[in-house]
């Protein structure tokens, strides 16, 4: 009985020292926030952005308003006159609805696509001098994580910055069978 508990005392003490040793060699973590509203609001650029988004998307708005209207004429006109036209006719205007149709639907695709790509373009800088900064901050302060607290929207991330020690990919794909590529960061 006394070798058993003594056995159990070393054990204890074993695990202890373990826990001890591994809480120091655990860096802390350091958890930081950034409102990206906020900063951008504050960026003189960004009105000039705005300005140049709010103009490509009125011009996209019009020429799609101008191709909805030509759809809606041609529609009105198979409603109206479509019983008394010819079937040659009829169908002919059937297959302009159709092509016009096709043309909204691959316009306003088309449309989305610009605004999201110029909207890239100008941001481009923007965020890279944001996260240039933010980098910065990280590596003089010791941040582990960045959270963004603004109002989530697309294109901006949740979380910002996190220290690649914290990744547990790897670990992952380990206990998955997988081996991870040798030139993997973790």
């Amino acid at each position: 009985m006394k070798m058993r508990s003594k056995l159990m005392a070393l054990v204890a003490l074993a695990l202890l020292v373990a826990g001890q040793a591994l809480a120091q060699e655990q860096k802390p973590q350091k958890i930081g926030t950034l409102n990206m509203d906020y900063v951008l609001a504050m960026m003189p650029e960004i009105k000039s952005i705005q300005s140049s988004l709010s103009t490509l998307q009125t011009q996209l708005q019009k020429q799609g308003e101008a191709k909805q209207k030509q759809y809606q004429q041609l529609v009105v006109k198979y409603q109206t006159e479509g019983p008394t036209m010819t079937l040659a006719d009829r169908q002919q205007l059937e297959r302009d609805i159709a092509a016009l149709e096709e043309e909204l639907n691959q316009f306003t695709t088309t449309a989305q696509e610009k605004l999201s790509a110029k909207q890239a373009e100008l941001m481009g800088p923007i965020n890279e001098r944001v996260q240039e900064a933010l980098k910065a901050i990280v590596a003089e302060e010791g941040y582990t994580h960045i959270f963004n607290i603004g109002v989530p929207q697309a294109g901006l991330e949740i979380l910002f910055y996190i220290d690649p020690a914290y990744d547990v990919s790897n670990l992952v794909l380990k206990k998955m069978g997988i081996e991870p590529p040798a030139d993997s960061q973790n």
